[in-house]
C-alpha cells in the first residue's frame, strides 16, 4: 500500500484519540525526523518552484479550494495526507496527490538501483500514474474473491498492459477480501498464470486459500503453471519487444483484428503475447464457455486440433476446473521449453521445441530473444527469427548467451498438415524416417532435428 493515507478524520486534532477510537496502532515511542534532515531526493528543482509560484497565484487555500471534486469522504485532506503539505522539491500535495504513488515507487526503484548497481529491480506497487511502468509493476489492489471480480480483473490487466504501457500486471489472484471456493480459486488460478504478475494473495481475515488447500486447485495451478513457464521464453520475447517499441505485452482481440468490430467490447478473452489466445470460462458452477473466434485459424494448445473461425462466438464444453482453453492463433512459429520446471533457474537449462502454427496461406514467423535475465545493460545477447513459408522453416540465429551454451532445440512441430510429409530434409540432408512422427488425430507432424540452439538452419519437406 503506497497512497498517501493517514485513516485519520479531517481535521485530524487528536490523531491520538483517532487511533483509539479507530483500534489502530500504538502512537510513535520515537520523535519524528527533524524538519531539517537531509532527505535523499533532489531538492533543487526551479523549473518545478518556478511553475508552483505562478500556480500558487491562482489559489491561496489549497484546503479548501474554490473547486473540489465530489468526495466521497468528504474534505479532500480526510484520511489523507493534507493537500498543504509540501513535498521535498517544493511541490504542494494539492497539485502531485494522484503522482504520489508513482513518486514513491519509482524513488523506491532507484533506491534499489543504487544498492544493486547495473542489476534490475523488481518494484510492484498499488498507486500509479502515467509513465510508472518504466520503473515499476503493479498490482490491481484489493479486489474482493467474487467472480465478478475475477472477470473483472481480465479488463483491468489489459487497460494496464495494453494501454497504460505497464507491462507487469495483475490480480490478487482468488481475490484479497472475503472468502475464496475451491471452484473460483481454480478457475482463478488458471487465469493468473497468464497474468504477466502472477501472484495468490488474500487478507489477513479470510480463510486460507494456499492453491494446496484443495486438491482441485492444486491440479488447476499445476496445469497452467506448466503452460506458463514453458512458455516464459516467448513471454519474455514480447517484454523485449514492449521494452524496444511499446508493443504490449498483452493485447484485446481488437488489437490484432482491428477491422472486426465484433472484437471491440470482448474483455474476457485476450492474447498473452501476439498469438496466445486465452479464454476463460467465467461463469460459477460451469463447465462451458462461448468464445469469440475472428476470421482466422486457430490451433489448441494442447491438441493442436485446429478450429477454423469465422467472425463467430462458438461453444467450448466440458472444460474441467483444471484446465483453460487456450489457442495458438495461426501465422506463428512458437518456441516452447520442452518441459516446465520448479524455478526459472531450472527452467534455463531445457531443451526448446518449435511449434509451426500456418496461418491460411501456410505461413507463420516468431522470435526469440534470451539474455542473462538481471543485467540492466547485457555482455551478450541471443536472438533467433523463424519463418515458415512454402513447406520451409528458416531457424536465423545470432549472438549467444550463457545461458543458451549447450541447449537444443530438440523438435520441430508443424500443424495442420492433412497427411504425411513424404520426405524431410535438414540442411540439405535427408531425415530418417524413424525421427519423424505424425499424428493423424492432431494432423500434426514432429520431426527430431537435436540442432544447437545457437545454429542458424532449414527445415523442407515434401
Amino acid at each position: 500500500m503506497n497512497e498517501p493515507a493517514s485513516f485519520c478524520t479531517y481535521p485530524c486534532a487528536n490523531p491520538s484519540a483517532e487511533a483509539v477510537s479507530q483500534n489502530l496502532p500504538p502512537s510513535r515511542t520515537s520523535p519524528p525526523p527533524a524538519s531539517t534532515l537531509s532527505l535523499p531526493i533532489g531538492t533543487n528543482v526551479p523549473s518545478l518552484a518556478s511553475n508552483l509560484l505562478k500556480r500558487d497565484s491562482r489559489y491561496t487555500n489549497v484546503l479548501n479550494p474554490p473547486y473540489t471534486i465530489n468526495n466521497a469522504a468528504g474534505n479532500l485532506s480526510d484520511r489523507t495526507a493534507f493537500t498543504n503539505v509540501v513535498h521535498a522539491n517544493g511541490l504542494t500535495e494539492y497539485d502531485t496527490h494522484n503522482l504520489y504513488g508513482t513518486m514513491m515507487s519509482s524513488t523506491t526503484r532507484d533506491a534499489m538501483a543504487k544498492r544493486r548497481p547495473g542489476l534490475r529491480t523488481f518494484v510492484i506497487t498499488r498507486s500509479t500514474f502515467a509513465g510508472a511502468g518504466a520503473k515499476v509493476g503493479k498490482w490491481l489492489g484489493d479486489n474482493l474473491s467474487t467472480w465478478e471480480h475475477y472477470r473483472n480483473s481480465i479488463a483491468g490487466m489489459l487497460g494496464f498492459a495494453t494501454l497504460y504501457q505497464v507491462p507487469a500486471v495483475g490480480s490478487d489472484v482468488c481475490g484479497f477480501g472475503a472468502n475464496t471456493t475451491e471452484t473460483l480459486c481454480a478457475r482463478w488460478a488458471t487465469l493468473g498464470a497468464f497474468n504477466p504478475f502472477y501472484r495468490n494473495h488474500n487478507g489477513d481475515t479470510s480463510i486460507s486459500q494456499e492453491f494446496y488447500r484443495w486438491p482441485t486447485v492444486a491440479q488447476a495451478a499445476r496445469n497452467a503453471i506448466d503452460i506458463r513457464y514453458r512458455l516464459l521464453d516467448y513471454f519474455y520475447t514480447a517484454l523485449h519487444q514492449a521494452h524496444l517499441d511499446g508493443t504490449p505485452v498483452l493485447q484485446p482481440l481488437w488489437f490484432q483484428y482491428p477491422k472486426d468490430t465484433n472484437t471491440y467490447g470482448i474483455d474476457l478473452q485476450f492474447l498473452f503475447g501476439e498469438s496466445i489466445l486465452v479464454s476463460p470460462v467465467t461463469q460459477e458452477n460451469v463447465t462451458d464457455v462461448s468464445i469469440y473466434l475472428p476470421n482466422d485459424v486457430f490451433y489448441d494448445f494442447k491438441s493442436y486440433a485446429v478450429t477454423n473461425g469465422s467472425g463467430a462466438t462458438i461453444g467450448l464444453s466440458n472444460i474441467d476446473y483444471t484446465q483453460i482453453p487456450v489457442h495458438i492463433r495461426g501465422g506463428t512459429v512458437l518456441p516452447l521449453r520442452v518441459s516446465s520446471a520448479y524455478t526459472t533457474k531450472q527452467l534455463r537449462k531445457k531443451d526448446f521445441e518449435l511449434v509451426v502454427a500456418p496461418d491460411r496461406s501456410g505461413k507463420a514467423s516468431g522470435s526469440l530473444y534470451i539474455d542473462d535475465g538481471i543485467s540492466i545493460v547485457q555482455a551478450s545477447t541471443y536472438t533467433a527469427q523463424y519463418a515458415y513459408s512454402g513447406k520451409q522453416l528458416k531457424v536465423s540465429t545470432k549472438g549467444s548467451s550463457g545461458d543458451v551454451r549447450g541447449l537444443k532445440y530438440q523438435t520441430v512441430k508443424i500443424l495442420g498438415l492433412d497427411q504425411a510429409p513424404g520426405t524431410v530434409w535438414l540442411d540439405g540432408r535427408r531425415v530418417e524416417s524413424r525421427t519423424i512422427v505424425y499424428n493423424s488425430t492432431s494432423h500434426s507432424v514432429a520431426v527430431n532435428v537435436t540442432q544447437p540452439l545457437t545454429s542458424s538452419f532449414t527445415l523442407k519437406w515434401s
